[in-house]
């Protein structure tokens, strides 16, 4: 297990419009505010267009399962939630780890990781946590092969 503890800095509040892209946009407050440790503490709104991936039988992985080809729904789309984490990356830019569950015109639900081409239908509300002495980190794991989130302490 990893672990580190710390404060939430900054709260902030986005309204993503028609067209959006969802990870897109969320990469771009980060930018704008100087966001490179956080959470995306709720996000909800109606999409487009969702993609996302599920885990997929890979028998040649270490856990025998990785992402294959993302899931696409089209149409109106119900964003009934989205939660992740905010990290930096070794080359000191942002890089987002994003779950959602969706529902579509009939109510059925779906969930998984998001992928890019998450497009706004009419709005998206996202609300965002900037963390203090933790450094949020994704970095590669030797065993997995994947790149896994890895808190650290400052």
């Amino acid at each position: 297990m990893k672990s580190a503890k710390g404060k939430i800095k900054n709260v902030y509040a986005v309204r993503l419009e028609a067209g959006e892209d969802v990870i897109e946009g969320i990469t771009k407050v980060c930018d704008q505010y100087g966001i490179k440790h956080g959470v995306i503490v709720s996000g909800i709104g109606s999409l487009s267009r969702a993609s996302f991936f599920d885990p997929t039988p890979f028998p040649d992985k270490p856990h025998g399962y990785g992402y294959g080809n993302p899931i696409v729904m089209e149409g109106g789309i119900e964003l009934i939630s989205l939660s992740g984490v905010i990290c930096e990356n070794d080359e000191k830019n942002v890089s987002l780890h994003i779950h959602g569950t969706f529902a579509d015109g009939e109510g059925k639900a779906y969930a998984g990781h998001l992928t890019d081409r998450n497009h706004v239908l009419i709005t998206v509300e996202i609300v965002i946590g900037e963390f203090e002495d933790i450094y949020m980190a994704r970095k590669l794991d030797k065993k997995s092969g994947m790149m896994l989130f890895s808190p650290i302490q400052i």
